[in-house]
């Protein structure tokens, strides 16, 4: 049998407490009751009762059935407890059950003496918790801010995925030019940036000029070149 029972400090003040024989039939009692509902022989046994007899508890306890018989009298006299009989069995029932063995009463009650040290630590928790989360947001804001630029490779293999007529050098240099910036944003995806660059391609069937190399090795482009380079800029941002 496993678990625990209550027993009160104020228990020693009990009118029983000094006669012994019904002080451990009494304890034995709170033992033995069911913390809960239970059945025996198809009859339920509330929580708070136990089936049992005069035989067995003297057996139990090492008292002979006549100071058991006395000791759940003087129990019954005080309405400690009651007995149903049958002709096999007794049950016995402690009539406050519930009052010495409520563990939601005493978690209630510990709540109600220390509430303001509990409110407290709840708070601090709460305060715990929110921190926690928006730490863990801005961790995870910092790794989706965080741009890593392609390789020419990488560029290939993926519009060779994707099977569109895009040049990954042509690519990688002009975004390159512009330090991977989309307008005057640091680029996030930059296969979105690809997928547009196909959707442009097939839809304007646009090619950058050869010219535009001059621009990400350094060579200086004349004035129509400037604007030509301005214009498509323009179109990919």
């Amino acid at each position: 049998m496993n678990g625990y029972i209550r027993l009160f400090r104020k228990f020693i003040s009990w009118e029983w407490y000094k006669n012994q024989n019904t002080k451990a039939v009494f304890i034995h009692c709170l033992l033995k009751a069911n913390w809960e509902d239970g059945s025996f022989e198809g009859q339920i046994i509330k929580r708070g009762s136990f089936v049992t007899g005069r035989k067995k508890l003297s057996e139990e306890l090492g008292l002979s059935e006549q100071q058991i018989r006395t000791a759940l009298k003087h129990l019954i006299s005080t309405n400690e407890i009651t007995i149903n009989k049958t002709n096999k069995y007794s049950i016995i029932t402690i009539i406050n059950y519930d009052l010495y063995q409520d563990i939601n009463q005493e978690v209630n009650q510990q709540l109600t003496n220390n509430q303001p040290t509990t409110n407290q630590q709840l708070t601090t928790n709460e305060k715990e918790k929110e921190e926690k989360k928006e730490k863990e947001y801005k961790k995870e804001n910092i790794k989706r801010k965080v741009f890593k630029k392609p390789t020419i490779k990488e560029i290939a293999d993926y519009c060779k995925e994707r099977k569109n007529n895009v040049n990954a050098e042509v690519f990688y240099n002009f975004y390159e030019s512009k330090d991977w910036l989309v307008g005057k944003n640091k680029m996030k995806n930059w296969k979105a940036c690809v997928r547009s660059w196909e959707l442009r391609n097939k839809n304007q069937n646009e090619k950058l000029p050869e010219w535009f190399e001059k621009k990400v090795t350094g060579d200086k482009l004349n004035t129509e070149e400037e604007i030509e380079l301005k214009e498509i800029v323009k179109a990919y941002e």
